[in-house]
């Protein structure tokens, strides 16, 4: 039953994943500036983030501590966002200025957000990836796969302590 949500949440996600690809608007004037530079939109990764927490609603309990995670990242990106759309359109715009303030190694700054948002999208599209691949693995042999080759290296030892008893108790 999970793995059929899943599967029906997976094109929906590949398809925002896919508009990535697609030029920002809020990008137009340095693209000219800069020849083929591409900058992110932070409305592309909004839009991406958010079609995942779909995707995951979908999914169910069973990866709840990533929902919340990406969804703690999106608000915070948001919120931001929501200020100034014109001044924090690029994500570029964003980590700029926070390194320029000395904000960006901060817990709750929208620099990390940015990076942890990244790197979840890229477990949930190696996970995604495996269950249309190996249909023969467990849930959480997938699962295990995606976070050892995306998630672990930027997991401190309690993370990974944590994230191990939590894949125990749910799978």
């Amino acid at each position: 039953m999970e793995r059929e949500k899943m599967e029906r949440g997976k094109s929906e996600l590949r398809m925002a994943i896919d508009d990535l690809c697609l030029p920002s608007s809020g990008d137009g004037e340095y693209q000219e500036q800069q020849g083929k530079v591409r900058r992110s939109s932070t409305m592309d990764l909004l839009c991406v983030s958010n079609q995942l927490l779909r995707v995951l609603d979908a999914i169910g309990p069973t990866l709840l501590v990533l929902r919340q995670d990406i969804k703690q990242n999106v608000e915070t990106i948001q919120y931001l966002h929501a200020r100034d759309s014109l001044k924090y359109a690029s994500l570029t715009a964003i980590v700029i200025e926070e390194v320029e303030e000395g904000t960006s190694k901060k817990a709750h700054s929208c620099t990390r957000a940015i990076i942890w948002l990244a790197r979840s999208v890229d477990f949930s599209i190696r996970l995604l990836e495996r269950l249309v691949k190996n249909q023969e693995s467990s849930l959480q042999e997938m699962v295990e796969e995606a976070y050892e080759s995306t998630l672990k290296p930027f997991h401190g030892w309690i993370s990974s302590a944590a994230y191990r008893m939590r894949l125990g108790q749910r799978f």
